[in-house]
């Protein structure tokens, strides 16, 4: 699907932006496996999948940027030393990161421009991972992209059986959202680019959700596929 300036990356965790010429994605949660293996759960290592597919997406959109939506690494306090080794690929890119609620002491893992957790505005786009509030200026630009809720959709098919499927969500403020910040911004959610880690989905995490400040999503699949819209509120329902 595209939106003016922004296309869905179809099949992919990600947005491109024209104007910009930038790549966005969120939560890679490097060094997730460590949790895993701590649980007796043997699993391959994510990163090298990961780099894969950024580079691929810079190939293919022949961006100039990549800006990350927060949780580069998943243990919050812990130094993730594989981080610097992540980006060493991607010399010519421009690499921002706004911190995400387990990006502690990121500025000594990484030499990429890292912003605060209240996000940042390039023209009439805006990024935040979504865990606390966001700057005022950040919510008056045309569009906002954030993480942090890892979105995905439970469908049943015919025999009853349940699958999860990886999603984007993309909605506005509620009148109460609008009279907080003054502006009506189309918010973008963005899938996690981990393919491992869960799903936030009927949780209300972050202030601007647990306050019912963004209303009704669209749902889309990876795939662009539209499935309709979601209510996403304390009492979330899908229709």
């Amino acid at each position: 699907m595209v939106w003016y300036m922004i296309e869905q990356a179809i099949g992919e965790r990600a947005f491109h932006i024209r104007d910009l010429r930038a790549i966005v994605i969120g939560d890679l949660h490097i060094g997730y496996e460590k949790e895993l293996k701590d649980k007796g759960i043997i699993i391959p290592d994510q990163m090298k999948d990961m780099q894969r597919r950024v580079k691929m997406l810079i190939e293919k959109y022949n961006a100039r940027r990549l800006i990350i939506l927060g949780d580069l690494k998943h243990e919050i306090m812990g130094y993730t030393p594989q981080l610097r080794k992540f980006f060493e690929d991607l010399k010519d890119v421009e690499i921002l990161l706004v911190k995400g609620n387990h990006d502690a002491r990121i500025e000594e893992m990484v030499d990429i421009d890292v912003y605060p957790s209240e996000g940042f505005r390039m023209g009439d786009y805006g990024f935040i991972h979504g865990h606390s509030w966001p700057a005022e200026n950040v919510m008056k630009a045309k569009y906002v992209f954030m993480g942090h809720l890892h979105p995905e959709i439970e469908l049943e098919d015919s025999i009853g059986k349940k699958h999860r499927y990886a999603c984007h969500l993309i909605g506005r403020l509620t009148e109460k959202g609008r009279e907080r910040y003054g502006g009506n911004p189309r918010i973008f959610v963005v899938a996690a680019f981990n393919k491992l880690v869960g799903s936030a989905i009927a949780q209300p995490l972050g202030p601007l959700l647990h306050n019912e400040f963004i209303g009704d999503f669209e749902v889309y699949l990876l795939d662009g596929t539209y499935l309709g819209k979601y209510a996403y509120t304390k009492s979330s329902d899908f229709y």
